[in-house]
């Protein structure tokens, strides 16, 4: 019963940060307007390099999750990146910023799940996953 929990948490959180970052890969002026639209001040280079290298860096991540290599580490890594995903997100609603949280887009699935693109969804999804991937990381562990 625990390893299918854990092969099921591994597919379902590697395969979410997978198709995320399939769906930035082919729009890097998108994954741009997304980080602009957060209003935080950094410089543009940096906002390039991020626009540049978050889709590649879900996709190494979500893939390393999938397949179980590394999966500490992995799983370090992709609770940092929702961490720092959610706080972007949580001060774009408290400033009522209108975002594009160059999310994916969950409502092709069902037209309700278009909620989970709004700020508000967006952070509450996020720490759904964070969960999630702190139940992996403790079976994981228990496991060794």
């Amino acid at each position: 019963m625990k390893r299918a929990a854990i092969i099921i948490l591994r597919l379902l959180l590697g395969g979410f940060f997978v198709a995320a970052g399939l769906s930035k890969v082919g729009a890097p002026l998108g994954t741009l307007a997304a980080v602009y639209s957060y209003q935080i001040v950094v410089p543009d280079l940096l906002a390039e390099m991020i626009a540049a290298a978050l889709p590649w860096m879900e996709i190494l991540v979500g893939l390393a999750v999938i397949f179980g290599l590394w999966l500490p580490v992995a799983l370090g890594w992709l609770a940092a990146l929702l961490c720092a995903f959610t706080a972007l997100t949580v001060q774009a609603w408290w400033r009522e910023l209108d975002i594009d949280c160059g999310c994916l887009d969950l409502s092709v699935l069902h037209p309700a799940l278009a909620i989970l693109s709004t700020p508000a969804g967006a952070a509450l999804r996020n720490l759904v996953l964070l969960t999630l991937a702190a139940v992996l990381a403790a079976l994981v562990r228990r496991g060794r």
